[in-house]
């Protein structure tokens, strides 16, 4: 009986090891997946001087199409920055404002970067552009775009010292380098 147990037991670990074996051998390739090489991929990708974005887009209108693309970039990019303008505009007001004005202050400040992101966003600098034209007649567009920090920075300066509110307290040159330094270590 014992030696029906111990024989069983062996027979059940090399099936679980021979198992286990198999598995590590399978690759997406293996299980029937198919790798997508995505142009302008080499280009989306956030650098300490420029914040990236890529986008699709297809339509039957070829202009459709690469508007849709360049919409879905700067959506991408904006969804990276998504915590940018009230991280930056809470860090450096804390910095800066007294208790009672922190709170106005830092409106203002989130208003004004919001609004430049969206500014600078508009002027995206485009990196790649790839058109094609697919078996079912219709157009798909891919585009990278980037912008850069160093300027992001500079117009935020400029935005915020311009705010007679913020004219008090605020101060272009110190906050110019350091949002360039908070963005050139924000990371995706």
């Amino acid at each position: 009986m014992k030696a029906r147990i111990i024989l069983l037991a062996a027979a059940v670990a090399t099936l679980a090891l021979t198992g286990c074996k198999s598995s590590k051998n399978l690759t997406p390739e293996k299980m029937g997946n198919k790798e997508v090489e995505l142009p302008c991929a080499k280009f989306d990708h956030d650098t300490e001087e420029y914040f990236t974005g890529m986008g699709v887009g297809e339509n039957v209108n070829m202009q459709n199409a690469r508007l849709a693309a360049l919409n879905a970039a700067k959506s991408m990019v904006n969804a990276k920055l998504g915590g940018l303008a009230k991280g930056l505009a809470t860090d450096y007001v804390r910095t800066q404002a007294g208790g009672a004005q922190m709170d106005d202050v830092q409106r203002i400040a989130e208003r004004e970067v919001t609004a430049v992101i969206e500014r600078v966003l508009n002027d995206a600098e485009q990196t790649c552009e790839k058109l094609y034209q697919t078996t079912s007649g219709t157009y798909q567009s891919h585009i990278a775009i980037r912008i850069s920090k160093k300027e992001m920075a500079n117009k935020m300066a400029t935005a915020l010292s311009d705010d007679q509110k913020l004219e008090g307290m605020f101060h272009r040159d110190q906050f110019r380098k350091w949002a360039e330094e908070y963005m050139k270590n924000f990371k995706n």
